[in-house]
């Protein structure tokens, strides 16, 4: 995980510490979390999902220009086009995750809206609306060291954002293994008796037409969902302090100490 900036929230300068102490110790890049989702039949639906990251973090760049210069607070996981939570999040898209750290001793949960961003041969089936332009903000120590903007006009530098280009580079950072699971049939469905219907790996090839020739289910199967954090409650278990963060109209943050 890219760490914070100094415009960054203080949930977020709090989530990235932690989640970075964490790894010290597990070696993962993004520990799992719990997804809390609302089923059809309006029950409360529960899975684990590994987090891709936040917009503009690491491989999750904003534009093919961008050189590292943008982050935010909007997370993002992924999901097979075909999945029960698919219909779920268009139906409600009010979700719940939460990160328990064990070797931290801490809590986190955050409560936020989702949208759905499917390969631009299902446009109809997309469900973004959220303009993250008005939700990315430069990296202004970045910014200022290669003087590629002016600090004293950073508001007005021009923000190119392609959401296809994100979607698509949290795709091709996936393992081969975790690529090829997204050309198998419907999560959830009866397995077939043909294992060529289940490849275990789809080799990562960089020139497009290629790529394209060898992925198209996976691809097409590749849904990025973006998570409009409104409110996080984090948990310190070894200082024993909970804090409450909630988004503002204005897109500023309140803080609220309250009890474990």
């Amino acid at each position: 995980m890219a760490g914070s900036c100094n415009r960054d929230p203080e949930w977020k300068k709090a989530f990235v510490r932690y989640f970075d102490k964490e790894r010290e110790v597990t070696g993962e890049r993004f520990p799992p979390m719990a997804l809390s989702t609302v089923d059809l039949d309006g029950r409360p639906a529960v899975r684990m999902v590994s987090p891709r990251g936040f917009v503009g973090d690491g491989f999750l760049r904003i534009s093919q220009k961008d050189k590292g210069h943008w982050t935010s607070d909007v997370l993002t996981i992924c999901t097979h086009a075909k999945s029960n939570k698919v219909q779920e999040l268009v139906n409600t898209n009010d979700v719940q995750l939460v990160a328990y750290l064990p070797h931290t001793g801490v809590q986190i949960r955050l409560g936020g809206n989702a949208s759905l961003l499917f390969h631009p041969d299902n446009p109809n089936h997309s469900t973004l609306s959220l303009d993250m332009r008005q939700r990315v903000w430069p990296r202004c120590e970045t910014l200022a060291e290669r003087e590629e903007c002016d600090p004293a006009r950073i508001s007005g530098c021009d923000v190119e954002l392609d959401v296809e280009y994100i979607r698509e580079q949290a795709y091709l950072h996936h393992s081969p293994v975790i690529q090829a699971w997204y050309s198998w049939p419907p999560p959830g469905r009866a397995r077939g008796a043909d294992p060529s219907l289940y490849p275990t790996e789809i080799p990562k090839i960089e020139d497009k037409a290629e790529m394209e020739k060898y992925e198209a289910n996976a691809r097409r199967n590749y849904v990025l969902i973006f998570i409009d954090i409104s409110k996080v409650d984090i948990v310190d278990l070894n200082s024993s302090t909970r804090k409450i963060y909630t988004r503002r109209g204005d897109t500023t943050w309140s803080t609220q100490n309250v009890n474990p």
